[in-house]
Protein backbone atom coordinates (compact mmCIF):
# COMPACT_ATOMS: atom_id res chain seq x y z
CA UNK A 1 0.00 0.00 0.00
CA UNK A 2 3.02 2.20 0.12
CA UNK A 3 3.88 2.07 -3.77
CA UNK A 4 2.95 5.42 -6.05
CA UNK A 5 2.59 6.44 -8.99
CA UNK A 6 5.60 8.57 -10.36
CA UNK A 7 4.55 11.87 -10.89
CA UNK A 8 5.96 13.95 -13.89
CA UNK A 9 5.00 17.23 -12.56
CA UNK A 10 3.82 18.69 -16.05
CA UNK A 11 0.96 20.27 -14.77
CA UNK A 12 -1.61 18.70 -17.28
CA UNK A 13 -4.92 16.23 -16.89
CA UNK A 14 -2.80 13.17 -17.11
CA UNK A 15 -0.31 14.67 -13.86
CA UNK A 16 -4.13 15.56 -11.82
CA UNK A 17 -5.35 12.22 -12.66
CA UNK A 18 -2.01 11.05 -10.94
CA UNK A 19 -1.63 13.32 -8.01
CA UNK A 20 -5.75 12.49 -7.72
CA UNK A 21 -4.95 8.53 -8.01
CA UNK A 22 -1.80 9.15 -5.10
CA UNK A 23 -4.23 11.21 -2.72
CA UNK A 24 -6.50 8.00 -2.34
CA UNK A 25 -4.12 5.69 -2.17
CA UNK A 26 -2.89 7.76 0.89
CA UNK A 27 -6.61 7.78 2.19
CA UNK A 28 -6.65 4.42 1.92
CA UNK A 29 -3.36 3.48 3.27
CA UNK A 30 -4.03 5.66 6.45
CA UNK A 31 -7.83 3.87 7.22
CA UNK A 32 -6.03 0.48 7.06
CA UNK A 33 -3.23 1.28 9.52
CA UNK A 34 -6.14 2.50 11.53
CA UNK A 35 -8.13 -0.41 11.05
CA UNK A 36 -5.01 -2.52 11.95
CA UNK A 37 -4.40 -0.30 15.23
CA UNK A 38 -7.77 -0.82 16.60
CA UNK A 39 -7.85 -4.30 15.75
CA UNK A 40 -4.26 -4.24 17.77
CA UNK A 41 -6.09 -2.29 20.80
CA UNK A 42 -9.32 -4.31 20.68
CA UNK A 43 -7.79 -8.19 20.56
CA UNK A 44 -5.36 -6.27 24.07
CA UNK A 45 -8.04 -4.98 25.90
CA UNK A 46 -11.02 -7.14 25.44
CA UNK A 47 -8.48 -10.22 25.55
CA UNK A 48 -7.56 -9.64 28.89
CA UNK A 49 -10.79 -9.65 30.97
CA UNK A 50 -11.94 -12.84 29.21
CA UNK A 51 -8.48 -14.42 30.08
CA UNK A 52 -9.40 -13.76 33.21
CA UNK A 53 -12.54 -15.06 33.01
CA UNK A 54 -11.53 -18.10 32.04
CA UNK A 55 -8.53 -18.52 34.50
CA UNK A 56 -10.69 -17.82 37.79
CA UNK A 57 -13.82 -20.39 36.47
CA UNK A 58 -10.50 -23.25 35.51
CA UNK A 59 -8.80 -22.48 38.72
CA UNK A 60 -12.13 -23.01 40.86
CA UNK A 61 -13.40 -25.93 38.80
CA UNK A 62 -10.02 -27.75 39.62
CA UNK A 63 -9.88 -27.39 43.17
CA UNK A 64 -11.76 -27.94 45.65
CA UNK A 65 -12.98 -24.76 47.41
CA UNK A 66 -15.25 -24.25 49.81
CA UNK A 67 -18.58 -21.86 49.59
CA UNK A 68 -16.50 -19.04 50.80
CA UNK A 69 -13.87 -19.34 47.48
CA UNK A 70 -16.57 -20.22 45.34
CA UNK A 71 -18.36 -16.79 45.91
CA UNK A 72 -15.17 -15.24 45.56
CA UNK A 73 -14.72 -16.40 42.15
CA UNK A 74 -18.09 -15.63 41.20
CA UNK A 75 -17.63 -11.41 42.52
CA UNK A 76 -14.27 -12.10 39.75
CA UNK A 77 -16.06 -12.82 37.43
CA UNK A 78 -19.00 -10.26 37.64
CA UNK A 79 -16.51 -7.78 38.00
CA UNK A 80 -14.70 -8.90 34.69
CA UNK A 81 -17.62 -9.21 32.69
CA UNK A 82 -19.24 -5.73 33.91
CA UNK A 83 -15.86 -4.34 32.76
CA UNK A 84 -16.75 -6.15 29.56
CA UNK A 85 -19.98 -4.73 29.18
CA UNK A 86 -18.60 -1.22 30.32
CA UNK A 87 -16.52 -0.89 27.14
CA UNK A 88 -19.27 -2.49 24.32
CA UNK A 89 -21.68 -0.18 26.30
CA UNK A 90 -19.15 2.50 25.46
CA UNK A 91 -18.73 2.10 21.80
CA UNK A 92 -22.50 1.79 21.49
CA UNK A 93 -22.73 5.28 22.97
CA UNK A 94 -20.24 6.51 20.87
CA UNK A 95 -22.24 4.99 17.68
CA UNK A 96 -25.13 6.74 18.47
CA UNK A 97 -23.94 9.97 19.25
CA UNK A 98 -21.91 10.15 15.55
CA UNK A 99 -25.22 8.77 13.72
CA UNK A 100 -27.19 11.22 15.54
CA UNK A 101 -29.86 8.96 17.44
CA UNK A 102 -28.09 9.60 20.88
CA UNK A 103 -31.52 10.59 22.51
CA UNK A 104 -30.43 13.79 25.30
CA UNK A 105 -33.02 14.49 28.09
CA UNK A 106 -32.28 18.61 27.88
CA UNK A 107 -33.08 20.23 31.36
CA UNK A 108 -31.85 23.41 33.47
CA UNK A 109 -29.05 21.87 35.33
CA UNK A 110 -26.76 23.21 38.29
CA UNK A 111 -23.41 22.90 37.05
CA UNK A 112 -21.96 24.00 39.75
CA UNK A 113 -23.58 21.18 41.77
CA UNK A 114 -22.81 18.39 39.20
CA UNK A 115 -18.82 19.41 38.86
CA UNK A 116 -18.88 19.14 42.97
CA UNK A 117 -20.26 15.45 42.76
CA UNK A 118 -18.13 14.50 40.09
CA UNK A 119 -15.03 16.07 42.20
CA UNK A 120 -16.24 14.17 45.47
CA UNK A 121 -16.23 11.03 43.37
CA UNK A 122 -12.43 11.35 42.27
CA UNK A 123 -10.86 13.02 45.10
CA UNK A 124 -9.93 9.79 47.15
CA UNK A 125 -8.70 8.36 43.65
CA UNK A 126 -6.47 11.89 43.27
CA UNK A 127 -5.87 11.80 47.33
CA UNK A 128 -3.79 8.30 47.04
CA UNK A 129 -1.57 10.08 44.33
CA UNK A 130 -1.19 13.00 46.44
CA UNK A 131 -3.22 15.06 43.45
CA UNK A 132 -4.91 17.99 44.32
CA UNK A 133 -8.07 19.20 42.48
CA UNK A 134 -9.33 22.61 42.36
CA UNK A 135 -12.91 23.47 40.92
CA UNK A 136 -13.52 27.05 40.13
CA UNK A 137 -17.44 27.84 39.80
CA UNK A 138 -19.69 30.58 40.00
CA UNK A 139 -22.46 29.89 42.25
CA UNK A 140 -25.64 28.90 41.30
CA UNK A 141 -24.34 28.42 37.37
CA UNK A 142 -27.06 26.87 35.30
CA UNK A 143 -27.32 25.74 31.74
CA UNK A 144 -29.72 23.87 29.69
CA UNK A 145 -28.22 20.21 28.94
CA UNK A 146 -28.19 16.47 29.44
CA UNK A 147 -27.03 16.21 33.31
CA UNK A 148 -25.91 12.73 32.97
CA UNK A 149 -24.18 12.66 29.80
CA UNK A 150 -22.35 16.37 30.79
CA UNK A 151 -21.28 14.37 33.74
CA UNK A 152 -19.80 11.69 31.81
CA UNK A 153 -18.13 14.46 29.69
CA UNK A 154 -16.61 15.97 32.88
CA UNK A 155 -15.62 12.52 34.50
CA UNK A 156 -13.87 11.28 31.29
CA UNK A 157 -11.76 14.36 31.56
CA UNK A 158 -10.90 13.95 35.04
CA UNK A 159 -10.49 10.92 34.99
CA UNK A 160 -7.57 11.24 31.92
CA UNK A 161 -6.02 14.19 33.98
CA UNK A 162 -5.86 11.96 37.18
CA UNK A 163 -4.43 9.18 34.76
CA UNK A 164 -2.01 11.07 33.11
CA UNK A 165 -0.65 13.14 36.31
CA UNK A 166 2.35 13.03 38.16
CA UNK A 167 2.60 12.27 41.80
CA UNK A 168 1.66 15.95 43.54
CA UNK A 169 0.00 16.93 40.83
CA UNK A 170 -2.64 19.82 40.39
CA UNK A 171 -5.83 19.62 38.52
CA UNK A 172 -8.30 22.82 37.72
CA UNK A 173 -11.98 23.03 36.63
CA UNK A 174 -13.12 26.11 35.41
CA UNK A 175 -17.04 26.48 34.10
CA UNK A 176 -18.62 29.99 33.40
CA UNK A 177 -20.75 31.18 30.70
CA UNK A 178 -19.23 33.21 28.10
CA UNK A 179 -20.81 34.18 24.70
CA UNK A 180 -24.11 32.59 25.35
CA UNK A 181 -21.77 29.24 25.92
CA UNK A 182 -21.22 27.06 28.71
CA UNK A 183 -17.45 26.86 29.05
CA UNK A 184 -15.74 24.26 30.92
CA UNK A 185 -12.14 23.57 30.94
CA UNK A 186 -10.11 20.53 33.08
CA UNK A 187 -6.40 21.63 33.06
CA UNK A 188 -3.73 18.83 34.37
CA UNK A 189 0.19 19.86 34.83
CA UNK A 190 1.11 16.03 33.89
CA UNK A 191 3.04 14.27 31.25
CA UNK A 192 1.30 16.11 28.16
CA UNK A 193 0.56 14.89 24.69
CA UNK A 194 2.93 14.58 21.91
CA UNK A 195 2.32 16.72 19.15
CA UNK A 196 1.91 13.94 16.81
CA UNK A 197 -0.25 12.26 19.22
CA UNK A 198 -3.09 15.35 19.02
CA UNK A 199 -4.62 14.80 16.09
CA UNK A 200 -6.23 11.45 16.72
CA UNK A 201 -6.54 11.75 20.64
CA UNK A 202 -10.34 11.85 19.48
CA UNK A 203 -10.26 8.97 17.38
CA UNK A 204 -12.45 5.80 18.07
CA UNK A 205 -9.34 3.12 19.86
CA UNK A 206 -6.63 5.51 19.59
CA UNK A 207 -4.14 5.05 22.13
CA UNK A 208 -0.90 7.80 22.17
CA UNK A 209 0.34 5.54 24.91
CA UNK A 210 2.50 2.92 23.00
CA UNK A 211 4.04 1.46 25.51
CA UNK A 212 0.20 0.25 27.08
CA UNK A 213 1.43 1.09 30.72
CA UNK A 214 -2.07 2.49 31.68
CA UNK A 215 -5.62 0.43 31.38
CA UNK A 216 -8.40 1.70 28.92
CA UNK A 217 -9.37 1.31 25.53
CA UNK A 218 -8.86 4.45 24.34
CA UNK A 219 -12.83 5.20 24.35
CA UNK A 220 -13.02 7.93 27.07
CA UNK A 221 -12.03 11.29 24.83
CA UNK A 222 -13.92 9.40 21.83
CA UNK A 223 -16.90 9.36 24.13
CA UNK A 224 -16.54 12.79 25.30
CA UNK A 225 -16.09 14.02 21.94
CA UNK A 226 -19.29 12.58 20.42
CA UNK A 227 -21.24 13.77 23.80
CA UNK A 228 -20.34 16.90 23.43
CA UNK A 229 -21.05 17.35 19.20
CA UNK A 230 -24.95 15.90 20.30
CA UNK A 231 -25.12 18.75 22.31
CA UNK A 232 -24.59 20.84 18.90
CA UNK A 233 -21.42 22.01 21.13
CA UNK A 234 -17.20 21.53 20.47
CA UNK A 235 -14.26 20.64 22.19
CA UNK A 236 -10.42 21.93 22.08
CA UNK A 237 -7.53 21.16 23.55
CA UNK A 238 -4.38 22.62 24.21
CA UNK A 239 -0.96 20.60 24.98
CA UNK A 240 2.62 20.41 25.60
CA UNK A 241 4.70 17.20 26.38
CA UNK A 242 5.72 17.66 29.82
CA UNK A 243 3.81 20.73 30.91
CA UNK A 244 0.25 19.29 30.95
CA UNK A 245 -2.91 19.46 29.03
CA UNK A 246 -6.14 21.68 28.97
CA UNK A 247 -9.16 20.64 27.42
CA UNK A 248 -12.01 22.88 26.78
CA UNK A 249 -15.51 22.11 26.35
CA UNK A 250 -18.17 24.66 24.90
CA UNK A 251 -22.18 23.79 25.03
CA UNK A 252 -25.01 26.16 24.12
CA UNK A 253 -26.53 27.56 27.26
CA UNK A 254 -30.04 26.86 26.18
Amino acid sequence: MDARVPSSHTGDELDELVRLFNNMLEKIETLITGMQDALDNVAHDLRTPVTRLRTVVETTLQSESDQEALREALMDCAEESERLMTMLNTLLDISEAESGVMRLNIEEVDVAMLIKDVVELYQYVAEERQISISATVPEGLKARVDASRTRQVIANLLDNAIKYSKKGGNIDINAALKDNELKISVKDNGVGIASGDLPRIFDRLYRGDKSRSRRGLGLGLSLVQAVVHAHKGHIEVRSRPGEGSCFTVSLPRG
